[in-house]
């Protein structure tokens, strides 16, 4: 059996796990608590580690998140949807992530 690619750029990683850990503590979860997930495999997410990209992806959906792909430059036009019943929550709406700004620093110089 092949093994899995897994994602390998510890800088990535680190702000993706940092991003994901935001996102759970805004959902008010401990890291057991997290749907679908072992408590292990979160740490490891969230301290950077090696993973592959199906359990990445499998841990933002269970924070109810999902990875898009869109054109440079407007991930920050993205705004967060949901039905008007939903909005009556007293709990504030996540701020969107902006990923273009938050890995900047990784550009490749001009």
């Amino acid at each position: 059996m092949k093994p899995q690619p897994r994602i390998r750029n510890p800088e990535t990683l680190a702000l993706l796990g940092k991003q994901l850990r935001r996102a759970r503590e805004a959902a008010g979860l401990v890291q057991s608590n997290v749907k679908h997930m072992r408590q292990g495999t979160v740490s490891k997410i969230e301290n950077g580690r090696e993973v592959t990209l199906d359990t990445f992806l499998t841990y933002a959906a269970s924070l109810g998140l999902e990875v898009a792909l869109v054109p440079l430059g407007q991930a920050a036009l993205l705004q967060p949807t949901m039905p008007s019943d939903e909005r009556t929550s007293t709990a504030p709406e996540p701020a969107p992530m902006d990923l273009l700004t938050e890995f900047d620093h990784l550009k490749d110089p001009q």
